[in-house]
C-alpha cells in the first residue's frame, strides 16, 4: 500500500514537472524528481513514462493528453474498439491486433487517421493489424493507449 501511495506521489510530481518545465531525457526526469525528494531507478522512471502516457515532443517530455491533436480524446467512444479481440507488443517496434472478422481494416484506418508521432503505420488483413511505431517506448505508449481505449469500450457494452 505504502508503495502505491509513493508511486501515485512521484507520478504527481513527474507531471507537475514536465508541464512546468523542459525536461529533455529520463537523467534530467530522476534529477529533478530527486530534487524534490524522490528517489527513483530508471526502470521506475520508464515504467512512470509509459503510465502516465508521457511523449517526447519537440525535445521535451509532454502528456499526450496536453498535446494540440489528442489521439485517446479523439478516438474514445468510437465502437469500432468493441471489435478489438487482443493486441500484444511483439519485438521492439511492433504490436500485433487481433478483431473480429473482418473489422481489421476499419480499426487500421481509424488508428492511421490519428497520424500520432509514435505509429510509423498500419497495416490490416481480415482480422489482423500490424502496427509499426517508431521505438520501444512508443510501442509502450500506444499499447497503454489502446488498453485505455478497449477497456473504456468494453465497459461501456456491459
Amino acid at each position: 500500500m505504502a508503495e502505491n501511495a509513493h508511486r501515485h506521489d512521484r507520478q504527481q510530481a513527474l507531471l507537475e514537472l514536465v508541464r512546468l518545465h523542459p525536461l529533455a531525457n529520463q537523467r534530467e526526469l530522476v534529477n529533478a524528481l530527486r530534487e524534490r525528494g524522490f528517489e527513483t531507478t530508471q526502470a521506475s522512471m520508464s515504467r512512470d513514462i509509459r503510465d502516465l502516457g508521457l511523449v517526447k515532443v519537440g525535445g521535451r517530455y509532454r502528456r499526450l493528453e496536453d498535446l494540440g491533436e489528442q489521439p485517446e480524446g479523439a478516438l474514445a467512444g468510437d465502437p469500432v474498439f468493441e471489435l478489438v479481440k487482443t493486441f500484444e507488443p511483439v519485438g521492439a517496434n511492433l504490436i500485433v491486433l487481433r478483431t473480429a472478422t473482418g473489422a481489421a481494416n476499419s480499426v487500421a484506418v481509424l488508428l492511421d487517421q490519428q497520424r500520432m508521432p509514435q505509429v510509423v503505420g498500419t497495416l490490416a488483413g481480415d482480422d489482423t493489424v500490424f502496427i509499426a511505431v517508431r521505438s520501444r517506448s512508443d510501442q509502450g505508449r500506444v499499447v497503454s493507449l489502446l488498453n485505455r481505449l478497449v477497456r473504456r469500450e468494453r465497459g461501456r457494452a456491459r
